[in-house]
């Protein structure tokens, strides 16, 4: 049986699904889109028109919950607790995880400081949140690495570029269990390798294409001439 991944190179939740077969140690194939113009074969296929699609002997399984969920199943060991109840939690948090990426993309793009830190603060306060679930590390189950590891450490790694053009996100005085928890993600070589290399570049670049107020704190010279939006 053989794995071909669809993706688009900046894309956090194809990464979620790369990060699962890396960790798992399986071999795949993966394909790169430009999701603005996209080639006729893959619209042919992706009933959504998005990313990740995972064919899997020519046939196509898309959303990276489920795709995450297939690869699970047949590959083991599992990354889900055994216990039921346990399941449903982790499967909890993950669905939660989408809203936490909802908030970091539109970190992104809000132009107006005010709006900006006002999803900062939402974002934070969700955080709040799982701080309070976390009691354990070096995972979010403790010493099993597992799905919702895979869901969170594709923000965790935005975050991180966001806060070397800003200022820290995720600080230890707020999250101890987060930021340290964070780190433990961003440190596994699953991790490391289940985007390209100019992952952090090519993220700088959407900021700026989206100028949002972030944007203006990163290089001119580098990214180009600035727009006449207003960042204030």
């Amino acid at each position: 049986m053989r794995l071909k991944l669809v993706s688009f190179k900046a894309c956090p939740f194809v990464q979620r699904v790369a990060i699962t077969l890396e960790y798992k140690g399986i071999d795949y194939d993966i394909e790169y889109i430009d999701l603005a113009n996209p080639p006729e074969w893959f619209i042919a296929i992706s009933p959504l028109k998005k990313v990740p699609l995972l064919i899997v002997d020519g046939t196509v399984i898309f959303e990276s919950a489920v795709i995450n969920e297939y690869i699970d199943e047949v590959y083991p060991p599992t990354l889900h607790p055994d216990d039921l109840l346990m399941k449903a939690i982790n499967r909890s948090w993950i669905e939660f995880c989408n809203n936490i990426s909802l908030y970091t993309f539109q970190l992104t793009i809000k132009e107006k400081k005010n709006d900006f830190e006002g999803t900062l603060k939402a974002l934070l306060s969700d955080f709040d949140m799982v701080e309070d679930y976390l009691k354990v590390k070096p995972f979010f189950n403790g010493d099993q690495f597992s799905l919702v590891d895979s869901s969170y450490a594709p923000v965790f790694q935005r975050l991180e570029f966001l806060a070397q053009i800003y200022k820290p996100i995720i600080i230890t005085e707020r999250h101890p269990k987060l930021t340290q928890w964070k780190d433990n993600l961003l440190s596994l070589k699953a991790v490391k390798r289940s985007t390209v290399a100019e992952i952090q570049n090519l993220y700088y670049q959407l900021l700026w294409t989206r100028q949002g107020y972030i944007s203006q704190f990163l290089s001119e010279r580098e990214y180009g001439k600035r727009s006449t939006k207003s960042f204030y």
